[in-house]
């Protein structure tokens, strides 16, 4: 009446369809347009009004921990961010940003840099270093010394 169908061809199958949809996974849009970017961006030539393109400056004088708050929020909402940590070590205030695998090195690097500006603005003459994360790893960092 029924076939009895080996257990090494079910386990065998259910790799393959494992492997299979695992690999479908990665085929996802490598676009790498950053959320938040601008098309339409003007260069004025001055670099010290060059307008963050994906933070929003905190007012100078917030106080620290509302201001680190409203600086990691809006890194966590940026594409391939996975996690952010603001602290100080040694006399040295670290901004690290943890990015998915594969994440673009330019951008990484353009949210480390705003970062590191928004950094300067909340510790006034502190030696900065902003790095960037991936894979458990530092793949990209940027000191700042005043």
């Amino acid at each position: 009446m029924y076939r009895r169908i080996a257990p090494r061809r079910v386990t065998l199958g259910l790799i393959f369809l494992v492997v299979a949809l695992t690999l479908a996974g990665c085929g996802t849009s490598t676009s790498k347009t950053p959320q938040g970017a601008n098309n339409s961006q003007q260069s004025t030539g001055n670099s010290s009004e060059a307008k963050s393109e994906y933070l929003k400056p905190v007012p100078q004088g917030t106080a620290l921990v509302t201001a680190n708050n409203n600086v990691t929020k809006q890194l966590m909402a940026q594409k391939d961010v996975l996690g952010t940590q603001i602290s100080e070590e040694k006399g040295i205030v670290y901004g690290k940003i943890t990015f998915k695998t594969g994440v673009d090195k330019t951008y990484a690097h353009e949210l480390a840099n705003e970062l590191l500006t928004q950094l300067k603005v909340n510790y006034p003459k502190r030696l900065i270093t902003t790095q960037v994360i991936v894979d458990g790893k530092v793949t990209d960092s940027i000191p700042f010394k005043p």
